[in-house]
């Protein structure tokens, strides 16, 4: 059988057996673009009829229980990090974050005020280009829009020559920055963004009001139908106990004694909000424990990488530096100069050589242990399925007990905005100036509505959510019945 698996990065087909098992294809497909940290990602397919997405979930199910017409399977981000420049630890896993922000923002999937398109755009442009260089890149900025959200070229009355200007004098100023930077740089302020990594399902409370349920890395929110980016309710995940559904209904339930269920219906599949619950949840805990080994191991590769990268980044401009004060007022300062970029390329390779030396033994070690892990784990199959009710018991008591050490725990606080980089914030106020004053009024959103009245009212996405959370678990599960 012939499976064909769509990702941001590349398209890749797989011949499997029926009987193969979705864990298994999405660990092969993992392993052909070297991705370790497979935790932060999943599989699903499109329905035929309503064209939803559905998840695989990796378990023992095999590809003979898809619809017989599914052939094709997409790779996507599923879970988000708390904090994007602490637990993404390989360059592949930012890159493939950063391909599906930038597109999210582009399409207006994630909504993004207009000033910080323009920074991000910046951003994308050190990642794609690297410094900004007049006679290059010329031709390419008359296509600039590329780079921003379609709604924005028409929401205001600016010359397209301002946003070009505006993104060049930012663009300038990360001079220097390699496209790993630019990347992480890029993430950090999507994260600042409401509905970065909150995914939203219907639901309707007991009074049928119709709402939304945001499910997030940090726990689960309350939306009206109508604004995305103001939740009215929310959940730290060490609040909540146990989630499940009774018939129509999807319960959730909390630590602490004497608070109310809270229960409510939704047209969605409650199987995908329960696990991607649970998944949420299960990360949670594990970022607030010691890290498990396969992570220790990720975080010094990642470490002796950005050690060579920054030894890297000063061999060159100390090369460059010296030999350039050596050559300026010297006639054979071009010929020298082309020297210093042969130097600098054997000098890049060597070190190139030396990381791809340090990954293939580190590979070897991990390849190693996962062969004797996997043996292990065969061996040990059988008497594992006999006590797989036993171990379920004991996972949901460990999961309860954490809980309940986390409950009221001080370690569940909230991230804080990302600030903007201190050589930008001149630009960026600039072009703020000159978008307050153009706005097309027709062609606002609700979003931008929404977005500027936050900002008047100094509301950001951390803040709103700190404030809801100041009542009390009980205060809130009543108030969702009455919105």
């Amino acid at each position: 059988m012939k499976v064909v698996l769509n990702s941001i990065m590349a398209d890749t087909s797989l011949d499997a057996p029926p009987k193969s098992l979705f864990s298994d294809i999405y660990s092969r497909f993992c392993s052909s673009l070297d991705i370790n940290e497979n935790w932060y990602f999943g599989l699903y397919y499109r329905a035929e009829r309503s064209n939803k997405s559905i998840w695989l979930e990796t378990s023992k199910k095999d590809l003979k229980k898809l619809p017989a017409a599914t052939k094709n399977l997409s790779f996507k981000i599923r879970y988000y990090p708390e904090d994007v420049c602490q637990e993404l630890l390989e360059n592949i896993t930012v890159q493939i974050f950063y391909l599906e922000m930038k597109k999210a923002i582009t399409l207006g999937d994630i909504y993004c005020p207009a000033h910080t398109a323009a920074l991000l755009a910046s951003y994308s442009l050190q990642v794609e280009f690297g410094n900004y260089n007049e006679n290059r890149f010329k031709r390419y900025l008359m296509n600039h829009h590329n780079f921003l959200p379609h709604r924005i070229m028409r929401q205001y009355k600016v010359d397209p020559s301002t946003w070009t200007n505006s993104i060049v004098e930012m663009w300038k100023k990360l001079a220097g920055m390699d496209p790993e930077d630019a990347m992480m740089e890029y993430l950090k302020l999507v994260q600042n963004l409401d509905m970065y990594g909150v995914t939203y399902f219907n639901i309707v409370n007991k009074k049928k009001t119709k709402l939304l349920l945001g499910v997030t890395a940090l726990g689960i929110n309350i939306y009206t139908r109508s604004d995305k980016l103001t939740p009215q309710l929310s959940f730290s995940w060490s609040e909540i106990k146990q989630l499940k559904f009774k018939g129509k209904n999807f319960i959730i339930e909390f630590m602490g004694k004497k608070v109310p269920s809270f229960i409510f219906q939704t047209t969605d599949k409650k199987i995908e909000i329960k696990s991607l619950s649970l998944g949420n949840r299960d990360l949670y805990i594990r970022r607030r424990k010691p890290d498990t080994p396969e992570v220790v191991i990720l975080k010094e590769k990642a470490r002796v990488l950005r050690q060579l990268r920054e030894k890297n980044k000063e061999m060159q401009t100390l090369e460059i530096t010296n030999k350039e004060n050596f050559l300026r007022d010297n006639e054979e300062y071009h010929h020298h100069l082309q020297k210093l970029q042969e130097d600098l390329e054997f000098t890049i390779q060597k070190i190139q050589q030396e990381i791809a030396a340090k990954l293939e033994e580190m590979r070897k070690v991990e390849k190693a242990k996962k062969e004797e892990e996997e043996s292990r784990i065969q061996q040990q199959m059988d008497e594992r399925e006999v006590l797989k009710r036993k171990a379920k018991l004991i996972h949901d008591a460990r999961i309860h007990r954490d809980l309940k050490n986390l409950f009221n725990c001080e370690n569940t606080h909230l991230p804080e905005i990302v600030p903007v980089n201190d050589k930008l914030q001149e630009d960026l106020k600039i072009l703020e100036d000159q978008l307050e004053n153009s706005v097309e009024e027709e062609e606002e959103t609700v979003f931008d509505r929404i977005y500027r009245n936050n900002t008047r009212e100094d509301r950001d996405k951390y803040r709103t959510l700190s404030d809801i959370r100041g009542v009390n678990c009980a205060g809130r599960s009543k108030m969702f019945d009455i919105l």
